[in-house]
């Protein structure tokens, strides 16, 4: 005999109500959200990476005229150009992995 634990006597405990509206999924997309293309993101991201070179060499230039005398602001922009290019570079080499493996599809 096989009892089910939320109608055990004396318990009163009762399954919840769950209504319809509960039950519907969350959206799978938060409200406001564009539709962007792959090609855009990643275009996007590479406009983001040259900035940051950009932006480490005026950096560089300026600690080099003695504009800044803070070393560790040069050493935080070059860095944080090197981390973008570095995780750029990794996406890369992952989407021509995929590339390669889909070429080696037989249909």
């Amino acid at each position: 005999m096989i009892i089910d634990p939320l109608k055990v006597p004396g318990t009163r405990l009762q399954p919840p109500e769950i209504s319809a509206k509960q039950m519907r999924p969350a959206p799978t997309r938060p409200t406001g959200v564009e539709d962007r293309s792959f090609q855009d993101v990643l275009a996007d991201a590479i406009t983001e990476v040259k900035h940051l070179q950009t932006e480490a060499d005026t950096t560089i230039k300026q600690l080099v005229a003695g504009e800044i005398k803070d070393v560790s602001e040069a050493m935080v922009a070059v860095e944080k150009a090197d981390v973008s290019f570095q995780t750029m570079m990794t996406v890369r080499n992952k989407v021509m992995t995929a590339y390669e493996e889909i070429m080696r599809m037989q249909i």
